[in-house]
């Protein structure tokens, strides 16, 4: 992908515990970067970024010690050599869980930077239970279901999460969802992957696993959301009164139309496309 009709498709990639009501088992010390940068050796963390002028940008918050696998992910996702890639690892012996940020306190300004020069943004976050599960959620509910389908034919099992869970990343507050406006109209915010422990851990340890997952959602933004994206930018081309002109610039409107889209039920993402051209 180069820019141009996408700007920056950031992935933040967020490793934590817990589902529902015990959404965080690592309890945040801090409550801003400031904070953490301030009372922690610096030699304890590292933030590692790899900008190569792409339209995407691939985050791990919570890489290193604090959330095992998620720099191995991001690393994958930057082996395909089409994302820039932002990782801020701990590198304690041990308590690496000490410079946890919660997704909605994280600013660490070169990762605030990067996501607010994003169009599209994705976080993954761990999940608690040693079934392989992932639970997918947050405001961008396309790119969610598409990032789903694409897992879904893969073969991994997903489930949508609701409003009442935690780490849904419905927030305005979480980073992921500080991303720019769609056609300078159109708040998308971003979407949130939460992966079960049974599954990271099985991430973490088997390299082929994490090609293959990797691979999947690789698939999704590279390949299919371009695809979309172009779609929505004919029909809008086409006709202003179609998909995106069609109700009000709001993102009540706006949702609207994505619901209507996601109520025919693709079960793949080719058919998710095809409704949306529809």
């Amino acid at each position: 992908m180069k820019k141009g009709l996408n700007k920056v498709l950031a992935v933040a990639l967020v490793f934590t515990f817990g589902i529902g009501a015990s959404a965080y088992a690592l309890t945040p010390g801090y409550h801003s970067f400031a904070e953490l940068s301030a009372a922690e050796a610096a030699a304890d963390y590292t933030i590692k970024t790899n900008d190569i002028g792409s339209d995407t940008t691939v985050l791990a918050l919570h890489g290193g010690g604090i959330e095992r696998g998620t720099s191995e992910l991001v690393e994958a996702l930057n082996g395909y050599g089409k994302y820039n890639t932002y990782s801020f690892e701990g590198l304690k012996a041990a308590d690496n869980g000490s410079l946890f940020l919660m997704a909605v306190e994280f600013d660490e300004p070169t990762a605030v930077s990067m996501v607010q020069d994003s169009d599209y943004t994705v976080s993954v976050v761990g999940a608690a239970g040693d079934d392989e599960i992932t639970y997918i959620g947050g405001q961008n509910k396309l790119l969610a279901e598409l990032i789903k389908l694409h897992l879904t034919t893969k073969g991994y099992q997903v489930q949508t999460l609701s409003v009442p869970d935690r780490i849904a990343g419905i927030l305005d507050s979480n980073i992921v969802n500080q991303n720019q406006l769609f056609k300078d109209s159109y708040r998308l915010g971003g979407v949130q992957i939460a992966v079960s422990k049974g599954l990271r851990d099985k991430l973490a340890a088997d390299p082929a696993s994490l090609t293959g997952y990797a691979g999947a959602i690789d698939d999704a933004l590279s390949g299919s959301w371009p695809v979309i994206v172009s779609q929505l930018e004919k029909i809008t081309n086409a006709n202003y009164n179609g998909f995106l002109h069609k109700f009000d610039p709001t993102k009540p409107s706006f949702e609207k139309k994505v619901n209507q889209i996601l109520k025919k039920g693709a079960k793949t993402p080719k058919e998710l496309i095809e409704n949306i051209q529809e």
